[in-house]
């Protein structure tokens, strides 16, 4: 039997296993469970989505065109008729979202730029608990236990979020929220099979009973290496070919591979009308292949624990007050063999209260503390290692949000937070925003604020140590050294402005502007040393501007919705050739989506999205050229409704997508781009 036919039985018996999978479970009789089409409840329209209660721009519920920053939604429709099972994958088709991938298992996700495969400019949360990786900070999307359909929205906050956030919140805040038991009630089946042999599959169950509510999910997702999917060798590319030898770049092969268990479950139990308590846990267990790293590339296989927990009371108070109390918890088990083997314990204790105040004010405040331990273990010397380990750091923050209705068109918020940390500076964030009604109905709102924000550098940028490329007699081509001085933090500041129109006949328009200065931007100065070997040394460089527009409009009619945004986000650093550890933002991007609903429960779904030149980080010479990007979806409800079958094709217009190279990296190859796919879904 030829390699090709092998390839070809092997993706079969997955697709098969996968089927089976799902059709074993849904013959299953629910007993006893509610019938239900309460999933519908996500077919938002447009007039509903501007109705949505937002909370990730104040903490506070708010409708779109209440909010003091801009915020995009992605609704669990979207993410349905898309039939992508990433949530990085969805994202970019997001407005002023820059997102590359430079393996089939990782990717770079920024908001408006400086997004890295490594980056905490961005700040990461589900259901408004932090879900950042404790080491290194930043989305960690890949290791998220959060199955896809379980998704309700995903709230895109663009421009700094510090203060109600806390640090890092820098350049944005990407908040998942997942659904309600109550609205998806029963079984549920879904299985997503691809032509390259790639798998995911998500089984769910969620009932109600008495003062109980409760949801259990499960998943397993499996990835192919690029060589695997393409069906032959990905073309590597060496970006210093005078390395190649140290590399021993000639033995180079894709293992961006991956395997992924997820299982996560919540309950939610009624003390009485005014009072909730929640709880729930989260697990993923992945297993991946590694890339070349700084020169060095072990090729040994990694695996990713995360598990995260939380329990939650919400109580109503007489006087129209709410608050909670909530602890949560990541406790990570790591075996990265590019950067460390690490075990992190990271505990968050939580408070709010919301209350109105002398009538026209509506007050929350509300503090964390945070305790986070991790273990590192030191590796061999081509390995990081972080000098001083374990480490045990604390974090204190406390902030206040005021909205005053100032007049019956006239709207002002103020927001004030100030963190603690016990191994870096204290900082403080800050919003004060205006918003202006122009008509009595509030279907026309001018926004005009301003915003500070800071980042505070985490464990692995001050304490990483590394060695890479032997060159004999002890010496190593590639050296990360500690910082010469403590890393102050990185701060910004930013004056925003923007229009939100509700217009007849299902449109809507929104328009935001914005200039950000950024101050202390950290990066790594490069020198030489006698041998004419390469010191790397984090350091805060200097700073940067950046400027940009985007513009956003919804049609919706009875049968068809339409949007399109295009965004202009534009960067520029201090200093020609400054490190700044990210991407840049792409200058220009347009997002076009079209949806038919068609008759005898059909319906087609388009996503498009036109990425011009990425430039690399400005230390470096090479930009990632302009892209186009389009996804056909077509479905059809079976099983009268309880059901559907969807055929689509991702990223039509691309065989293969061109080699990136990383922030930390002197290799990169090709990663698959056009697959057609099959998607099965059952609820009972």
């Amino acid at each position: 039997m030829t390699k090709q036919s092998l390839s070809l039985s092997k993706k079969l018996r997955r697709i098969l296993m996968a089927l089976a999978a799902l059709t074993l479970f849904t013959l299953r009789p629910a007993a006893g469970a509610e019938s239900n089409q309460s999933e519908d409840l996500f077919d938002m329209s447009i007039e509903q989505l501007m109705d949505i209660e937002i909370v990730s721009a104040s903490k506070q519920a708010q409708k779109i065109g209440e909010l003091s920053v801009p915020v995009s939604v992605i609704t669990a429709e979207d993410i349905r008729r898309s039939g992508l099972t990433s949530v990085p994958q969805i994202l970019q088709f997001a407005c002023g979202i820059d997102m590359l991938q430079p393996h089939r298992n990782s990717y770079a996700v920024g908001i408006r730029g400086l997004g890295g495969v490594i980056s905490d400019r961005v700040k990461l949360l589900v259901n408004g608990r932090l879900a950042d990786n404790t080491a290194f900070g930043g989305p960690d999307f890949h290791s998220l236990p959060v199955l896809i359909e379980d998704i309700e929205r995903i709230e895109i906050v663009r421009g700094p979020s510090g203060a109600v956030w806390g640090a890092n919140a820098f350049t944005g805040v990407i908040n998942i929220i997942t659904k309600k038991p109550e609205d998806i009630l029963g079984y549920f089946g879904s299985t997503t099979i691809n032509e390259f042999g790639d798998s995911y599959t998500h089984l769910r169950w969620a009932e109600k009973n008495g003062k109980w509510r409760w949801r259990a999910s499960a998943g397993y997702e499996d990835l192919e290496s690029s060589d695997d999917a393409i069906e032959g060798t990905a073309a590597h590319k060496s970006y210093f070919p005078s390395l190649n030898a140290l590399m021993g770049f000639g033995n180079f092969t894709t293992r961006d591979f991956a395997r992924n268990w997820r299982f996560d479950a919540e309950a939610f139990y009624s003390l009485s009308e005014m009072t909730e308590i929640s709880f729930g846990a989260g697990y993923s267990n992945m297993e991946m292949g590694d890339y070349e790293q700084l020169g060095y590339f072990p090729m040994t296989d990694g695996r990713n624990e995360l598990l995260r927990a939380f329990t939650k009371i919400d109580h109503e108070f007489q006087n129209g007050a709410t608050g909670h109390l909530q602890w949560f918890g990541n406790f990570w088990n790591g075996n990265w063999t590019q950067f460390a083997q690490h075990k992190s314990v990271q505990n968050d204790l939580e408070a709010q209260y919301n209350f109105p105040h002398e009538g026209r004010h509506q007050l929350s405040v509300g503090g964390n503390l945070q305790w986070t331990h991790l273990n590192l273990r030191k590796g061999a010397l081509q390995e990081y290692w972080y000098p001083g380990e374990p480490f045990d750091e604390y974090m204190a923050g406390f902030f206040v949000v005021d909205r005053y209705q100032a007049t019956d068109r006239l709207t002002i918020e103020g927001q004030i937070r100030a963190d603690w940390y016990s191994k870096t500076t204290t900082d403080w964030a800050g919003r004060l925003t205006g918003l202006y009604a122009l008509d009595d109905q509030k279907n026309h709102v001018l926004r005009l604020g301003v915003a500070k924000a800071f980042r505070t550098p985490l464990i692995a940028v001050r304490k990483a140590m590394g060695r890479r490329l032997p060159v004999g007699g002890g010496l190593y081509a590639l050296n990360v050294e500690l910082p010469t001085k403590d890393l102050d933090n990185e701060e910004t500041y930013s004056i925003e402005a923007g229009y939100t129109g509700k217009f007849p006949r299902g449109v809507t328009f929104r328009a935001d502007t914005y200039y950000q200065r950024f101050s202390r931007l950290i990066g790594h100065n490069k020198t030489f040393d006698g041998f004419g070997l390469s010191h790397y040394t984090p350091a805060n460089i200097d700073g940067a501007d950046s400027w940009g527009a985007e513009l956003e409009l919804a049609v919706e009619r009875k049968k068809s919705r339409f949007s399109t945004w295009y965004a202009y986000n534009d960067f520029e650093p201090d200093q020609g050739h400054q490190s700044v550890r990210a991407y840049p933002p792409a200058q220009h991007k347009v997002g076009v989506t079209g949806r038919l609903y068609l008759p005898e429960g059909w319906a087609f779904n388009a996503n498009y999205r036109y990425t011009d030149t990425t430039p690399g980080n400005p230390s470096s010479d090479h930009p990632i050229g302009s892209s186009h990007r389009l996804d056909l979806t077509l479905s059809k409800e079976i099983a009268k409704g309880k059901g559907e079958v969807l055929f689509g094709v991702a990223d039509l217009l691309n065989k293969t997508c061109d080699p990136i190279k990383g922030n930390s990296t002197m290799t990169g190859h090709e990663t698959p781009g056009r697959t057609f796919f099959l998607q099965m879904k059952l609820k009972f």
